[in-house]
């Protein structure tokens, strides 16, 4: 059975692109999935079923027809809403609060200027380091130097230091700025950069995954701006494309072969079961997760720590004691969600995350989007994008994200309607 979700969503990737012919969102999504489980099939095949990073160890993976039609279900599930989206289709994208977005986005910019000067000032000492005695470090709750240099500022640094996650939204920003308001680059490319400050806090402890996030969801974005992406963009990102995806093989390479250069499958094993374990992890999970264990810190990360004190990060290893085995590995965020809510919890998630994304795409082939929709539809598309590995949003630092995208979101929809309730009283008391 590990061959069928690779010919799965194989077949799903295809119907999506017969639909329009178009490399869109869904298509995009979907192959994702078809390459991650070939990377699981190779993995199998080629005997790097057993090793780090994947909880195959004294288990004979029977891969079973039940846990395999979860997966490629509850994915789908995930997915679909944004079949909605044709890019072709979007003819006007426009702005409800421009003076609220460009205070956003300076904040953002001061944030990733912040992240840049702190990080580049350690960086010699993190590039001269072992990537893997960083890593070890992070997992032991080790304080890198630049984070202990952060917590010695005053506040308002501390916060903007904490909350460096929300320039991700720089990224669908530059797109906004540059293709559709026109924007010269000169001004707009700082937002790119911007961009770049969680891959460069990851640098602290030697993380790949950051760096990862950052190159789906910027294809993520050349599938929803696509339309609109100008000469000079793509020229731009032709020249820039080839130095910076270098820089990110020869980190993560570099990265990869620190921390597992000396195990037995190899650098090359160890990426090829970093990109392909997701698959296995969620039969492992449903064969051996204990079905009494309930946890919600991943899911609800703010609600669970105001209440409880308690993030994920926070009960993983009590979890780990109390499952038998170690929760922390990647099995896609329906994975993640099998594992803390069980089966018809996860499949319960799935549906209200489709329903959420359909009522912010609102209906089929869409022609015009306020572009606080988008950056709330960039959000929720990061849970499936980055889903091949696991759930995106499973801490406050990261919860943010959304919950900021969902504010910008309904406060734009409120004032809408409030401006259009006023013209209405207004023709009104003129009649």
């Amino acid at each position: 059975m590990h061959f069928f979700p690779l010919i799965y969503f194989s077949g799903l990737t295809y119907y999506f692109w017969q639909k329009r012919h178009v490399f869109d969102c869904a298509v995009y999504m979907s192959l994702l999935y078809a390459i991650t489980s070939f990377c699981c099939i190779l993995m199998v095949e080629l005997g790097y079923l057993e090793g780090s990073g994947v909880l195959c160890d004294g288990w004979t993976p029977e891969f079973g027809i039940v846990p395999t039609l979860l997966y490629c279900g509850f994915i789908t599930i995930t997915i679909f809403p944004f079949s909605f989206l044709h890019p072709e289709k979007i003819e006007r994208i426009t702005i409800t609060h421009r003076k609220t977005l460009y205070a956003f986005t300076f904040l953002i910019v001061v944030q990733g200027l912040l992240v840049a000067a702190l990080v580049f000032d350690s960086i010699d000492t993190i590039l001269s380091g072992d990537f893997r005695d960083l890593k070890d470090a992070g997992y032991a709750g080790d304080m890198s130097p630049v984070d202990i240099k952060v917590f010695s500022m005053p506040l308002p640094v501390q916060a903007l230091y904490l909350t460096t996650n929300l320039t991700q939204l720089g990224l669908p920003l530059f797109f906004y700025y540059t293709c559709v308001e026109k924007r010269p680059l000169w001004l707009t490319w700082i937002l790119l950069f911007t961009a770049l400050a969680p891959i460069l806090r990851g640098m602290l402890t030697g993380d790949r995954t950051e760096i990862l996030n950052f190159a789906l969801m910027f294809l993520f974005c050349l599938c929803l701006f696509r339309k609109a992406l100008v000469r000079k963009v793509k020229i731009f990102f032709s020249i820039m494309s080839v130095p910076i995806v270098a820089l990110g093989l020869v980190y993560v390479v570099a990265v990869s072969d620190s921390r597992f250069g000396e195990k037995d499958e190899g650098t090359s094993g160890s990426m090829l079961q970093y990109a392909g374990q997701s698959f296995a992890n969620f039969c492992y999970f449903y064969d051996n997760h204990n079905s009494d264990l309930y946890y919600v810190e991943r899911e609800l990360p703010l609600s669970s720590f105001l209440l409880t004190q308690k993030q994920y990060t926070d009960t993983k290893e009590e979890r780990t004691a109390r499952e038998g085995f170690f929760i922390g590995v990647f099995a896609s965020h329906v994975g993640s969600w099998m594992l803390d809510i069980g089966v018809g919890g996860a499949f319960v998630l799935c549906c209200i995350f489709a329903l959420l994304s359909v009522l912010v795409i609102r209906y089929y082939n869409r022609k015009e989007f306020d572009i606080e929709e988008l950056l709330l539809i960039y959000v929720l598309a990061a849970v499936p994008v980055f889903g091949i590995f696991y759930y995106r949003y499973y801490h406050i630092a990261l919860a943010i994200i959304y919950l900021v995208a969902v504010l910008l979101y309904l406060f734009s929809k409120l004032r809408f309607v409030w401006k259009k309730d006023c013209k209405q009283e207004e023709n009104n008391s003129e009649q």
